[in-house]
């Protein structure tokens, strides 16, 4: 998904990439993609203080809740967190401390009234930064017949 995107991307262009799982299974996925550092869900999730101990220059976030809260609380100086998913949840258990005192910015990411223009751009730069093996590690091909099995097996 996005995520999975995020991080191929993130890594062809450069930097270096931390995604969070919670299935050990995925881990050689992630790293395949261009992961260099594994963290547990469960640790991303835990409730934290409204500032931690700086870790990243920015983040995206397709969870929300206690796990953007942490993303936030520990994205350095002037970082940018891009959030645009409500999985684990819709509410967001911070502080403005974060914004005030560390300049952080959490900019929402909305799929459905992006102008045109704007969604063309995006597009041309997946074209461009997505490293062509990547969709074939997201994604795969099946047929009719096997979607039920393919939606029970994603629900597992």
């Amino acid at each position: 998904g996005v995520g999975s995107v995020a991080v191929a991307i993130l890594s062809q262009l450069g930097y270096t990439v931390a995604a969070v799982t919670g299935r050990e299974s995925t881990h050689e996925y992630l790293r395949g993609l261009g992961a260099s550092e594994l963290l547990s869900r469960a640790e991303m999730a835990e409730p934290c203080r409204p500032l931690e101990k700086q870790r990243w220059a920015g983040g995206i976030d397709t969870v929300g809740d206690t796990m953007l809260a942490r993303v936030l609380a520990e994205t350095d100086y002037r970082g940018t967190v891009a959030a645009c998913g409500l999985a684990g949840g819709y509410k967001l258990p911070t502080t403005v401390m974060p914004f005030i005192l560390r300049n952080v910015r959490l900019q929402g990411v909305d799929s459905v009234m992006c102008p045109v223009d704007i969604r063309t751009q995006a597009w041309n730069r997946l074209l461009t930064d997505l490293p062509d093996n990547a969709l074939g590690e997201i994604s795969s091909v099946i047929g009719l017949a096997e979607l039920p099995q393919a939606a029970a097996d994603i629900v597992a």
